[in-house]
């Protein structure tokens, strides 16, 4: 009986080359998987700080309009009674800036006639360092007496 391969010299060789090559390959992928996830996780990062840059700019804009003890005065043409100068920082890598808009005022119901609610479109933007940005409108409605 003859053996089928009589010069079987470097096949462990070449069988360990094909393992690492295997191996190199599985390495290059997981590698790109991980790059993606990390680069969808620093994306998710910044779209939530932006989104919650705008809430607490919705906040503030609320907070403004609750703060007036008359009803404030129009600016423009566009009906805006506050319009941001800029940004306000929150730290180093969000911000916020809002805007309030007069709507309309009208009666409430069971109310007497000297009372008003007025009503606010609060524009709120924020933005976080890695360029996400974020836009809310919230409506908002405040009661004044008017005429004393």
């Amino acid at each position: 009986m003859t053996p089928r391969f009589v010069n079987e010299r470097g096949a462990a060789m070449v069988l360990a080359l094909g393992v690492l090559a295997v191996l190199a390959v599985l390495a290059m992928v997981v590698v790109a998987i991980v790059v993606s996830e990390k680069q969808t996780a620093l994306s998710d990062y910044s779209a939530d700080r932006s989104f919650y840059s705008a809430d607490a700019a919705t906040e503030a804009g609320v907070n403004w309009i609750r703060s007036q003890p008359i009803p404030p005065p129009i600016m423009d043409a566009s009906s805006n009674v506050y319009l941001a100068n800029g940004f306000t920082a929150l730290s180093n890598d969000h911000n916020y800036k809002f805007d309030v808009q007069f709507v309309r005022k009208q009666l409430r119901p069971g109310w007497s006639v000297e009372y008003k609610d007025y009503v606010f479109d609060v524009a709120a933007t924020g933005t976080s360092v890695q360029g996400s940005e974020s836009k809310l409108d919230v409506n908002a409605t405040r009661l004044y007496r008017e005429g004393y």
